[in-house]
This record gives structure tokens, C-alpha cells and sequence, in this order.
């Protein structure tokens, strides 16, 4: 009875923090650790376009306020492969955790070659918290966020870095939580222009042959048929050899660029070499070898220039 009624006592002079307890513990719960995030890009390699892929090592930084934070733990890499090792942990000076990784991968990438040869791509790494936004948020440290002077890509010319940070929102529950979670996210972007003018005369020259021979196909009499269609036939393998070696190196994409509008002008051409010196030679047997001349010659020359100035524009609006 006397153990009754200390308890009782107790009871009545703990209870509001008793009761106070659960809500501040919610409350810490409640707010979730900033941890900061950097890269070192120290190797950018295999630029697949065809496979949509590319691989990176980078160095990574991530300083935790309450010094909890473990890279190879607390982190997942969107990539089909990757490793975390982790090479430093400490203090800073403020009481923080800082954690020092390195991140090695091969990531996806969806390239956009609307503007092939001339394109500028954005290759793009995503990290992401394996713990919810209730507990992890990332914050980006864009300043010190660098690429290695000793990173070089052939072809490719990198213009810039930045580390940008977002939340990521789940409809599955992965067979456990419940669907909605959203996790912290922390993305790598390095931006790169491609080398032009090597570029273009090694992925086109089947294309700059093409327009060549179909070109001086005019030169030939409208009478030579024979001849002519053995240059536009010429011409045609030219411009379907150059289209395959384009479709192993780029592969096959939705969108409509310019190798597509360059494809149909180069054949646009050849097709119209030969329907005007069908023409031509019909007039030659009809009306007389220079009626044929005649307009053999004025067909010929607005073929060329029309066509000209069409791959012209093509090629300006991708190099905009």
C-alpha cells in the first residue's frame, strides 16, 4: 500500500513531463540533418551514344552535423554499376562528421543528338539518400565542386560543372513502407560541346561524295544515260554507307536531327540527278540533243543550288 502511494505521488508530480516527453522526441525526429554534398570529378570515359552510357569517378564530400552520416551506408548511386569506398572520416572543427568518398560508375544516359555532330550534351550522376527526407535532405556545395585538370575527352570539350540537390518521390512502398516516401537526391552534371570540325569530316564524308557525284552527273551528256546512272548508283552507296556508319556509332533514335535531314536531302538529291537526266534523255530523243542541253543544264543548276543552300541551312541551324 505505502509502494501504492509513492508511485502515485511520483505520478502526480512527473506527469506533464511525462506527458511532454513523446512530443519532443517527435519534434527531433521531426527534423532531418543537412548534409552537404561536393564532387571531384577525377575520370570521365566510355561516351557510348549508341548504348547510352558513360563511366565516372569522381571524389565525394559529405559533411553530416551530427556526424552520423556513412557513405557506403547511407547512400545509393543510380547507375547500372557502382562502388563507394569510403578513404576518410573526421571532424571538422564545428563538431560536424566529415566523410571523404570515391564513387565509381557506369551510368545511363539518355543522349539528345537532334544536333549531331554539333551537339552539346549533359552527362548527369544521381545520388540518393537511403534514408527518407525525414531524416537526410542534402544541400549542394556548387563551390567546391570541380573537374580534374587531368580529365580529357577526345572529341568532347567540357564546359562546366555544377552539384544541384532535389527530392525524389516513390509510388512504391518496395514491398515494406508505404507508397509516397520521398528521398533526398543529389545530382552530378558536367556539360560538354563536341569538337566540330574533325567530327564533321570524318562522320560525313560519304555524304560530302554523295552530293560530289550527283553533282557532276551533269556534266556527262543527256544522251550518256548509262553513265549517268552509274554515277547516281555510285553516289547511292556513297550516301547509304556513310547512313549505316552514322546508325553504329550514334544508333537508332527517335527524335528527328539533322544526320536524318541531311539523309533525306543527300538522297533527295540523287533521286532528282536521276529524274532530271531521265528527262533529259527522253528530250534528246524527241525534241533534239540541244533542246536536252538546254534543259539538262537549267534543271541541273537549280537542283544544285537548291539543294546547297538546303544542307546549308541545316547545318546552321544545328551549329546555333
Amino acid at each position: 500500500m505505502r509502494a501504492f502511494t509513492t508511485w502515485s505521488a511520483f505520478l502526480r508530480r512527473a506527469g506533464p513531463a511525462l506527458v511532454l516527453l513523446p512530443a519532443l522526441g517527435a519534434a527531433a525526429l521531426a527534423e532531418p540533418r543537412e548534409v552537404r554534398v561536393g564532387f571531384y570529378v577525377t575520370s570521365i570515359s566510355d561516351i557510348d551514344l549508341a548504348d547510352g552510357s558513360f563511366r565516372i569517378a569522381v571524389d565525394a564530400w559529405f559533411i553530416d552535423p551530427a556526424a552520423r552520416f556513412d557513405a557506403e551506408r547511407d547512400l545509393e548511386v543510380v547507375a547500372r554499376t557502382a562502388t563507394v569506398t569510403t578513404l576518410d572520416r573526421e571532424r571538422t572543427p564545428d563538431g560536424a562528421g566529415y566523410v571523404f568518398a570515391r564513387i565509381e560508375a557506369q551510368v545511363d544516359q539518355r543522349f539528345n543528338l537532334g544536333d549531331f555532330p554539333f551537339d552539346r550534351q549533359t552527362l548527369a550522376l544521381h545520388l540518393e539518400a537511403s534514408e527518407s527526407t525525414a531524416r537526410i535532405v542534402f544541400a549542394p556545395d556548387a563551390a567546391g565542386t570541380r573537374v580534374s585538370d587531368f580529365v580529357s575527352l577526345q572529341s568532347w570539350n567540357i564546359t562546366g560543372v555544377d552539384v544541384t540537390t532535389d527530392v525524389r518521390t516513390y509510388d512504391t512502398g518496395f514491398g515494406y513502407d508505404e507508397p509516397g516516401e520521398s528521398y533526398a537526391m543529389a545530382t552530378l552534371s558536367v556539360e560538354m560541346e563536341r569538337l566540330r570540325s574533325p567530327v564533321l569530316i570524318d562522320d560525313f564524308i560519304g555524304f560530302t561524295f554523295a552530293l560530289l557525284i550527283a553533282a557532276m552527273t551533269f556534266l556527262v551528256p543527256p544522251k550518256e544515260l548509262g553513265v549517268r546512272v552509274g554515277m547516281a548508283t555510285g553516289s547511292l552507296f556513297a550516301a547509304v554507307f556513310n547512313l549505316y556508319r552514322l546508325g553504329d556509332t550514334v544508333g537508332f533514335r527517335a527524335e528527328f536531327g539533322m544526320v536524318d535531314n541531311l539523309s533525306f536531302l543527300v538522297f533527295g538529291a540523287i533521286t532528282t540527278t536521276l529524274v532530271i537526266s531521265l528527262v533529259a534523255h527522253r528530250l534528246s530523243t524527241t525534241r533534239g540533243i540541244e533542246q536536252a542541253n538546254r534543259v539538262d543544264n537549267r534543271l541541273g543548276l537549280a537542283a544544285i543550288l537548291v539543294f546547297s543552300v538546303l544542307v546549308t541551312l541545316v547545318v546552321r541551324s544545328a551549329t546555333d
